[in-house]
């Protein structure tokens, strides 16, 4: 499977929320997955998210180069037709949410940035660099389950679609984005022009706090929100991350109508 834009969709009772009010158009928001490269951990997210607005996943290539710098054209191929857009960046992909804005793209409305890192979220870690290879990221699959169990965050749902996730990213792609993981640093080079939201979870010790207090640092403006949950706590408390999210995103698209009653009105 290549590289991909998923437009992913909703039924108007999703989350709970009301439709608009108005008939404006809606707003855009684009999700860049994490280590996996798929939309599979982001659909309680996107059952959780109000009608007006309209998500597209990139997904990442299974094979070939997985670099950020490999990636990031995918990325602004995928905002270019854009009006107005968010940019949401999990976990691996928030640097590359971080290298469009970067770039001041017109369109671009805001970015959220959720359990992510400028640098490696541990920074001895780095040495490892060229340990990560696809013999050690066949081993992640035991790892999850093991993070999903000490963390008691399993359930039915979660151990299907892991194993979903597992069957359609090859171990040789995991381990190539984990290598650019190590290498990456944008602590020198970090700037964002568009209001930025950083969602850490509570129980997150994949990406430790240290690192929203980095982006923090970088960015003064930005605006650090802390929601219940491991480090896929966008998967495990959708509704929670859907409710900051939406409040963001009409905080970044003055002027629209949305109907009282849905959060953050």
């Amino acid at each position: 499977m290549g590289d991909r834009l998923v437009q992913l969709r909703r039924g108007c009772g999703g989350g709970g929320h009301a439709p608009e009010v108005s008939s404006t158009r809606r707003v855009t928001l684009i999700l860049l997955p994490g280590l996996d490269g798929t939309d599979i951990f982001f659909r309680p997210l996107l059952a959780a998210l109000p009608p007006w607005i309209e998500a597209h996943c990139v997904e990442y290539p299974v094979s070939g180069p997985n670099d950020y710098r490999d990636l990031l054209p995918l990325v602004r191929n995928a905002c270019q037709a854009c009006e107005e857009f968010f940019l949401l960046g999990w976990s691996f992909s928030g640097p590359l949410a971080l290298m469009l804005a970067a770039e001041s793209p017109a369109a671009l409305r805001g970015v959220v940035l959720c359990a992510s890192f400028i640098s490696p979220p541990w920074p001895f870690i780095r040495a490892l660099r060229l340990a990560a290879t696809a013999s050690v990221a066949r081993f992640l699959p035991f790892v999850s389950r093991a993070l999903a169990l000490f963390g008691r965050y399993s359930s039915d749902d979660f151990v299907r679609d892991r194993a979903e996730c597992w069957s359609r990213v090859p171990p040789s792609a995991l381990a190539a984005r984990a290598r650019a993981v190590l290498a990456v640093d944008l602590r020198s080079r970090l700037a964002c022009g568009v209001p930025l939201l950083y969602i850490r979870g509570s129980k997150d010790i994949i990406v430790p706090p240290w690192n929203a207090r980095a982006v923090a640092n970088a960015i003064p403006a930005a605006r650090v929100v802390t929601i219940d949950g491991p480090h896929l706590a966008l998967y495990t408390n959708a509704a929670a991350a859907a409710d900051v999210i939406v409040d963001f995103m009409r905080q970044g698209t003055p002027g629209r109508r949305f109907d009282a009653a849905s959060p953050g009105a």
